[in-house]
């Protein structure tokens, strides 16, 4: 017999007066069964009251956990994306550990400005900038303090998102690259150190005893990894204006960003091939440039958080389980129960198929009615407990970014729906078979 929805799907069947009673016959079984399930769970209360508050301590227990871990993981992040950008990596010189091109191993790459421009030229690469390194005095009157300086170029900005803060200025610009102005762009903790609450911008330091104007403040930045140094407690100038104060040579690094990060790996490889033809040395030997890249980071990082939430999501279902059988143990004692019922309805008239749908809907029933409570408590938990001190006093994060923020997502309360929906079904399914099973005169004699 084709199932009414497929009638009521299928225009080319033509609808006949028993195919409308069929339908009308269905949907008065479907209201009867709901009516009975509401019934017996109401007939029940404290005993169908007691499984609801396990399935609801279940589910508050999966939602917290999820919500939790999904907050630890959205805190670390922030971290790593602020330590270097989305798709940058950070190269380092270091020493050939393989012959090539006549050259032995244990030979010294070099890097220089011209490398910065064989790098930004090749097409999967968005952005590059040469970095010089130091470490200096700078002064603001009687203040003084040995800060980490950085040489870069104007995309550098860009590429590792350092902004000014409100009202603080701006970043370098090309002019101040091309004209080798003595400007300096100061990190937010820097700025904190000379100025406190005094305006920084248009004031002038002293870095190496010779005097920059100060620019720009960087907006306060919380990072989970650095390299030499956090970048709030760095000052930023303009790599041609890096000459003045130390030996410029060499680069200290050379950053770039590509431009797609799920090719990181195939533009890290054409970087080294180009790199690896201009000072000829092979592009397999990973040991001639030491490569800090962003996305790997995340990458491993990002599996060793969803390993964790896997942990906390089997924990909370275990606990929802339990309290799926409960649901059970109470769905089997009330089939024990009424027999006699169940046999009286069999011998008039009602089918297996009715008496396995209104058990398995008052499994049901009281997950959903459990679940609605759980999810509204844990709503309120959210609402009270969030956020939760993580990392921000480790990190100096005024901006709290690092805290643990509880979040129930769509896709968090979609989840918890469909397990719900899982655990309703396992629980009610085994009664609701034994109970359409019963043989009528057996359960009729049953006292």
């Amino acid at each position: 017999m084709t199932p009414p929805d497929v009638l009521a799907l299928d225009t080319s069947l033509p609808i006949t007066p028993a195919r409308v009673r069929g339908r009308a016959r269905t949907l008065r079984m479907l209201r009867e069964v709901v009516r009975e399930a509401l019934h017996g769970v109401a007939r029940n209360r404290l005993r169908a009251g007691l499984s609801m508050l396990g399935i609801s301590w279940g589910i508050v227990s999966v939602v917290m956990l999820l919500a939790y871990g999904n907050g630890f993981q959205e805190a670390i992040m922030v971290g790593f994306r602020n330590a270097f950008g989305d798709g940058v990596a950070v190269m380092f010189p270091g020493q050939t550990s393989m012959q090539a091109g006549g050259q032995r191993a244990g030979r010294r790459i070099r890097l220089k400005e011209e490398d910065v421009t064989v790098v930004a030229q090749l097409p999967v690469i968005k952005f590059a900038s040469p970095e010089y390194l130091a470490r200096l005095a700078v002064t603001y009157g009687e203040k003084s303090a040995t800060q980490a300086i950085r040489g870069v170029n104007t995309v550098y900005g860009s590429m590792r998102q350092e902004r000014p803060a409100r009202g603080q200025g701006r970043w370098l610009s090309d002019e101040d690259v091309a004209d080798r102005r003595r400007v300096a762009f100061l990190g937010y903790e820097v700025a904190r150190k000379l100025f406190g609450a005094q305006q920084a911008v248009g004031q002038v330091v002293r870095i190496g005893n010779r005097p920059f104007e100060v620019i720009g403040v960087m907006e306060d930045k919380v990072q989970m990894s650095s390299y030499f140094a956090p970048d709030k407690y760095c000052v930023f100038v303009p790599y041609t204006t890096m000459g003045e104060l130390q030996d410029t040579t060499y680069l200290t690094t050379l950053v770039f960003q590509t431009v797609n990060p799920l090719q990181q790996d195939k533009a890290l490889r054409a970087v080294r091939e180009a790199l690896a033809r201009t000072h000829r040395f092979t592009a397999e030997d990973e040991r001639a440039l030491n490569i800090n890249d962003s996305v790997e980071n995340s990458a491993m990082i990002g599996g060793i958080i969803n390993g964790l939430k896997v942990v906390l999501t089997f924990i909370g279902v275990l606990t929802l389980a339990i309290g799926g059988v409960g649901i059970m143990n109470i769905m089997f004692v009330s089939v024990t129960e009424r027999t006699r019922e169940i046999g009286i309805r069999k011998a008039l008239g009602a089918r297996r198929r009715e008496i396995l749908l209104q058990f398995l809907t008052e499994a049901f029933v009281i997950t959903f009615l459990g679940g609605v409570v759980g999810v509204g408590v844990s709503w309120l938990m959210v609402w009270a407990f969030s956020p939760r001190p993580f990392l921000a006093e480790l990190l100096d994060d005024m901006t709290r970014q690092t805290d643990i923020h509880l979040v129930l997502s769509l896709e968090l309360l979609g989840m918890c729906t469909a397990i719900l929906m899982v655990v309703g079904i396992i629980a009610g399914l085994l009664p609701a078979l034994r109970a359409s099973r019963l043989d009528p005169i057996e359960s009729l004699r049953y006292e």
